[in-house]
């Protein structure tokens, strides 16, 4: 059967040569299919399909010609053969119908072969796995751009911590933090330490800093990286008070990175810390829509944060999202709008920035990019539009599978649209009209 695939693969080649007008495979049928994207399904459950032979009397076929068979093979993302169904329709010329199951997360190949004309058909669809029983839902009377949630249940919207409905304390427009129970409220001359007890905000310490806004935040329980412009500080919580442990000046930034609205960000692994500014140029040109970024490390130190001797990389794509030691970038379309691929970049002391994974995106994906310079951690959300395949859009998070080095998906609430994410939640932020937030926690367990 399939060196029988494959010899007609060869044979819609070369028709394919013949001046046949080229239409779209998916749902419309072309002798020869370039591969793509065609949507998300989800892993579990059942996906049918039609696809219509190609039947063109103008290529020499006689008008009452018909396909007499068709043969289906769908591929699984380990390249192996998955279960599936194939139906001609009735009469043979009309759309023929296919039935499979992903059983993981990944990409299928989807290969169809009418016989002895009709054509071939190649299309690729992506299985995400559906834990949107898994991810804990919340609703929030007020719409957030910037959303973290403390251990005991405070929710910090923007610069408003709110619970139970009530705001709790504004922290007037400040740079603001959340990790495990403690808040980090950063103005332009002060910090301070505030701990979520579960019925209020009770305030830790506070220290005098410079007289600046910060930029971008990374923060412990009991540590603060607090960038400004060309500065940077190191915070320390001793159990009593707080005190500057460390202090660094920077190259000033050059410009905001892509369409972050960010002119730096921290990346962190150990007691090795990274700095993400644009690169200078060095008066070498770069193609359409390419932003090129670099990644300088330092090291902490007990009383001060210092240089390394090692060069400042850099990588290539727009940044469409970080954690506290990755980067999340898309490579721009060459031609236009859009992004070709989702690459996922970490950075550690041994290897500096390294790439992980990539994901390619057919023509129906779109990874939302929205500015970011009031949020500490961003992780990409790819839509997928109503097609044929899914009857409405699909919003769904990236996640990185290190046992398999991919990026597979995750589908956490079917009523998203265009949320935002972060490492530990995903909501729907102003952006989307609503005048409150649904929420979702992402599953902590892989």
């Amino acid at each position: 059967m399939t060196k029988m695939c494959r010899f007609l693969f060869f044979l819609g080649a070369l028709l394919g040569l013949s001046g046949c007008p080229d239409t779209p495979c998916f749902g419309g049928g072309s002798t020869v299919a370039p591969p793509s994207q065609g949507g998300v399904i989800l892993v579990g459950e059942q996906v049918r399909l039609q696809v219509s032979p190609t039947l063109n009397s103008g290529c020499g076929l006689e008008a009452e010609a018909r396909p007499a068979t068709l043969t289906v093979e769908v591929y699984g993302p380990d390249n192996q053969l998955v279960e599936s169904q194939a139906t001609l329709g009735n009469p043979s010329s009309a759309l023929a119908t296919l039935k499979f199951t992903p059983d993981k997360p990944g990409r299928y190949h989807i290969f169809a072969a009418f016989d002895p004309i009709g054509g071939i058909h190649q299309f690729d669809l992506y299985a995400a796995r559906d834990r949107s029983a898994e991810a804990i839902p919340y609703t929030l009377s007020k719409a957030c751009n910037g959303l973290e949630r403390t251990k005991r249940g405070g929710w910090l919207c923007d610069s408003e911590f709110v619970r139970d409905g009530t705001v709790v304390r504004r922290f007037s427009g400040n740079r603001v933090a959340v990790a495990g129970d403690v808040v980090w409220d950063v103005g332009t001359s002060q910090v301070q330490r505030f701990v979520d007890t579960g019925t209020s905000l009770e305030l830790t310490g506070t220290v005098s800093v410079s007289a600046s806004p910060a930029d971008f935040l990374l923060a412990s329980e009991t540590e603060l990286l607090a960038l400004r412009g060309p500065t940077l500080d190191r915070i320390l919580f001793d159990g009593t008070a707080l005190a500057v442990k460390g202090r660094a000046q920077l190259s000033s930034p050059l410009g905001t990175i892509g369409t972050t609205g960010l002119r730096a960000f921290l990346l962190r692994n150990g007691d090795r810390l990274a700095v993400v500014t644009n690169a200078p140029s060095g008066g070498t040109s770069q193609p359409f829509n390419t932003f090129t970024n670099q990644v300088c490390a330092y090291r902490i130190e007990p009383e001060r944060i210092v240089r390394t001797t090692d060069p400042c990389p850099t990588f290539t794509g727009n940044v469409v999202g970080y954690e506290p030691s990755v980067v999340w970038v898309g490579t721009p379309h060459p031609f236009g709008a859009g992004l070709v691929d989702l690459r996922r970049l970490e950075w550690t002391a041994a290897t500096g920035i390294a790439e992980q994974a990539s994901l390619p995106l057919g023509m129906n994906f779109e990874v939302l990019t929205l500015e970011f310079n009031m949020r500490n951690s961003v992780v990409p959300v790819i839509i997928n539009p109503a097609t044929g395949v899914n009857s409405r859009t699909r919003a769904t998070i990236a996640v990185y599978a290190p046992e398999q080095r991919a990026i597979l998906l995750e589908l956490l609430d079917a009523e998203f649209t265009a949320p935002s994410a972060s490492t530990h939640l995903m909501w729907n932020p102003p952006t989307t009209g609503l005048q409150n937030s649904k929420v979702r926690v992402r599953p902590t367990t892989p």
